[in-house]
């Protein structure tokens, strides 16, 4: 995201807890883009961009001023009102696509679904998508986690499926690349990782409490599918956490 908002927008900085997380990500981009830690952030930025794991978004935006831009969280499972009563100016700025590093994302085809803490808001975060998206839409908290939701089975869990193939193909020889005609488009990051480098999602990252509420929320006939893979998931990344 960075690299695409820094083609239409500038990029001023780059912030992080770890600062060489901040200082790789800058060099990317390039351009003077400064690489700092979030006590040294911008007081005069236009927009602030949260792109951080879930659990975070909340200590961040608590842990930095209230600068008067526009300050955007990435995530499909948390609301909005994470930044009531600490900033004044906020909203949403979501990608519904699954990211990996080293793997190339075209933008351009990515939906991005907006809100904002009013109208003036969401209008700038949907011009400032626009310029990065050609699919851009408006969706609440509760539409995002909904949309959310529908990409963790049809994304995350798929490639549980991937991983459990691989090891199906392998113990006769072959690979998940042999399954790359059947899978074309869902299986184009295993065309320079493995299933297991490729995963991600709530369950790869130990999220247990955007676990929880996704299962939460489910339909009963459901909620064992979702409660079997997402266990099955944290099994194989995080052994030691349960649903």
């Amino acid at each position: 995201m960075a690299m695409a908002l820094d083609k239409v927008a500038n990029v001023a900085q780059i912030c992080s807890r770890h600062i060489e997380n901040a200082r790789v990500l800058a060099g990317k981009i390039g351009g003077g883009v400064s690489a700092v830690r979030l006590d040294r952030l911008a007081a005069d930025a236009d927009y602030y961009i949260i792109a951080a794991n879930d659990d975070a978004i909340a200590s961040i935006a608590a842990d930095t001023p209230p600068y008067p831009g526009i300050w955007a969280h990435t995530s499909g499972s948390v609301p909005i009102s994470v930044f009531d009563g600490i900033k004044e100016r906020y909203g949403s700025f979501y990608p519904l696509q699954t990211f990996s590093r080293n793997v190339a994302v075209d933008f351009s085809r990515v939906p991005m679904f907006i809100e904002g803490s009013d109208a003036s808001v969401r209008d700038e975060l949907v011009a400032l998508a626009r310029r990065i998206s050609s699919r851009v839409d408006l969706a609440d908290s509760d539409r995002r986690k909904a949309f959310h939701l529908a990409a963790v089975f049809a994304c995350n869990f798929a490639n549980l499926m991937w991983l459990d193939a691989d090891g199906l193909l392998r113990r006769n020889g072959l690979t998940v690349n042999y399954l790359m005609p059947l899978l074309e488009v869902t299986l184009q990051k295993l065309a320079s990782a493995s299933p297991e480098e490729a995963m991600t999602g709530p369950a790869r990252r130990g999220d247990l409490a955007v676990l929880r509420g996704q299962l939460a929320a489910l339909p009963t006939e459901l909620k064992e599918t979702y409660s079997l893979l997402s266990q099955r998931i944290l099994d194989i990344f995080h052994p030691s956490l349960k649903i």
